[in-house]
């Protein structure tokens, strides 16, 4: 069965939000991919981010609202 998420973009201009399905065993670094984010990981909603290989469909609940941030963001700048 799949899972629709709504996945918002850290950092782009406006408020970007995708639309994504994922089916069992999808993995944090598969939706990456699929939108191009390189340079992203995708944030916890209880804080945290999800580590790549993470099973994402196991995390989280359908329509539920992620968001991916730059992996690479310097506190202070």
């Amino acid at each position: 069965m799949q899972k629709r998420l709504i996945i918002g973009i850290a950092g782009s201009d406006g408020k970007e939000f995708k639309d994504v399905a994922i089916l069992p065993n999808t993995r944090a670094i598969d939706v990456l991919n699929q939108l191009n984010l390189r340079g992203f990981q995708l944030a916890k909603p209880e804080g945290g981010m999800f580590a790549h290989n993470d099973n994402l469909y196991d995390a989280v609940s359908d329509g539920q609202k992620v968001y991916a941030v730059k992996s690479d963001v310097e506190a202070g700048r």
